[in-house]
């Protein structure tokens, strides 16, 4: 009758300390593993958070500087003066093909000495004409004729005269002629594109 007294206790106190959690028992192993679970939980969760806030702020940063780069000297809203040749080597009255290299600028990326396109500049005295060299029709490069009295479209035969009006072809409107000036001997010209196909002359964006 003791004997079965002690083995009913024995058994009753085996129950009490899985409950309790003594070391070395399986109820002790699952509460030392609980805090450390938590512990891993919260850390993972930090790190899900910081990396957030570090993706945000990657891309905040380019935008921000593009939102925040300063116009050229003395431009406006609107304006994008590029330097493109010196005054003195565009003879009077001879209409000169130049290109057109500048910084081309998007939401992320700031890309220096691009090819924006071409201009044909033409000099009056100490001023100067300028007209893109797109054509209006459907964007093909316009030529200076053979005669220099006159521009032409290989691609589909408009002709223009030399103040850039439209003589004869589909093309629906002149050459787009663009704000040119000359600053400290240097050429520099408001580079705009302009929608093809129409009769109107409309700025591409605006």
């Amino acid at each position: 009758m003791a004997e079965a007294k002690e083995k009913q206790g024995a058994h009753d106190q085996d129950r009490s300390d899985a409950k309790e959690g003594k070391p070395g028992e399986p109820g002790a192993a699952e509460a030392l593993r609980a805090p450390a679970t938590e512990e891993r939980r919260g850390a993972l969760r930090a790190l899900v958070v910081l990396g957030s806030v570090a993706y945000t702020g990657a891309l905040a940063v380019p935008a921000a500087s593009f939102l925040a780069a300063p116009m050229g000297s003395g431009e406006k809203q609107g304006e994008r003066w590029v330097r493109v040749g010196r005054l003195s080597d565009l003879p009077a009255g001879e209409p000169r093909r130049w290109q057109v290299i500048g910084d081309e600028r998007d939401a992320f990326t700031l890309t220096r000495d691009q090819m924006l396109g071409s201009v044909w500049m033409v000099r009056e005295g100490e001023q100067v004409r300028a007209m893109s060299a797109t054509c209006p029709h459907l964007g093909c490069s316009v030529d200076l004729n053979a005669d220099k009295q006159s521009f032409a479209c290989p691609c589909h035969a408009s002709r223009f005269a030399l103040s850039g009006n439209a003589e004869s072809g589909p093309s629906p409107r002149g050459m787009d002629p663009l704000a040119a000036r000359v600053v400290d001997g240097w050429v520099e010209v408001n580079f705009k594109k302009f929608r093809q196909g129409i009769g109107e002359r409309k700025e591409v964006g605006a």
